[in-house]
């Protein structure tokens, strides 16, 4: 069955020697990892198979070298700090601890980018809800308006100020990527940032009282002065660099004569999908919607 769901594609090999390694019930939990639903709870510990992630103060990620996974059996024996049951699968538990103390010499603690190369688009959801939860729990503790320290996490995320009084909750950044179209081409940009080899989807965080279709139009117009209609909602991913839900869209320009943003963007190009550039890489949302984009038009 492992050899049959490797070969077609359904199961990545990088991941295999940690199946291979584990227990049945955890072969059972990566092979089902959509199935993961959030949850959050601060008074339920870890069982004998449930399963631990653990973040250290730098913000890095514990990391199995020799199985190539950040999602670990049960370390019951390690933990110090308060665990938060952040997942659920089954009748199983994905816990969120801090640092472990821990001697094994396979396991390191990585930052985010240095474990994007191990990941596919389920666990990048599983990574994501750990780094952003971690951030809330254990980074933003002080009230805005007194500076008094916040109150424990609560069940429903929340956090609380004695003074206010007054209830925070978590924060997500909303963004839109948009590709666009004419005739055969697609629209690919460059950015003025610190990634400026790859060639990706138009980008922009949504305004207060802006609609998603009208934050399309306007960060169109703003990067590379076009007008555009038939906008069209393609997908979305949590995405944590830092805290950002992106939401995809695919629309049509109504020319072809690009005026760029200098302050934003370094290049932006007409591409046919035979002679593309260099792009994201997978599991990113960017890759999915370029992919997406090309096959509209062959």
């Amino acid at each position: 069955m492992m050899l049959h769901l490797y070969q077609s594609g359904a199961f990545p090999k990088k991941l295999l020697n940690n199946v291979l390694t584990n227990s049945l019930l955890n072969v059972y939990i990566i092979l089902t990892m959509k199935r993961f639903t959030s949850s959050f709870s601060t008074k339920q510990t870890p069982k004998e198979n449930d399963l631990i992630v653990s973040i250290n103060e730098s913000k890095k990620i514990l990391f199995n070298k020799k199985e190539k996974s950040f999602i670990h059996n049960n370390l019951n024996s390690h933990i110090e700090d308060k665990v938060f049951e952040i997942f659920k699968v089954e009748s199983n538990s994905v816990f969120l601890t801090g640092a472990l103390n821990n001697n094994n010499e396979d396991l390191i603690y990585l930052s985010k980018r240095e474990l994007y190369p191990y990941l596919n688009e389920e666990s990048l959801m599983i990574v994501s809800r750990s780094f952003q939860l971690f951030d809330w729990i254990y980074k933003q503790n002080y009230c805005s308006r007194t500076g008094n320290k916040l109150s424990e996490i609560r069940d429903d995320l929340s956090k609380f100020c004695d003074s206010c009084p007054r209830e925070y909750y978590p924060k997500m950044s909303p963004c839109i990527l948009v590709i666009l179209t004419h005739g055969t081409e697609i629209l690919l940009v460059r950015h003025n940032s610190e990634i400026r080899t790859l060639y990706t989807a138009i980008a922009g965080f949504v305004d207060l009282g802006e609609t998603l279709e009208e934050c399309v139009e306007r960060e169109v117009f703003e990067e590379v002065g076009l007008k555009i209609n038939n906008i069209n909602y393609v997908g979305s991913q949590s995405w944590p660099f830092p805290n950002q839900l992106m939401m995809a869209f695919q629309a049509e320009a109504i020319s072809r004569d690009v005026q760029i943003d200098e302050n934003e963007i370094l290049e932006a190009s007409w591409f046919k999908p035979n002679d593309l550039p260099k792009i994201p890489p997978e599991p990113s949302l960017s890759n999915q919607l370029i992919k997406k984009a090309i096959s509209s038009l062959i």
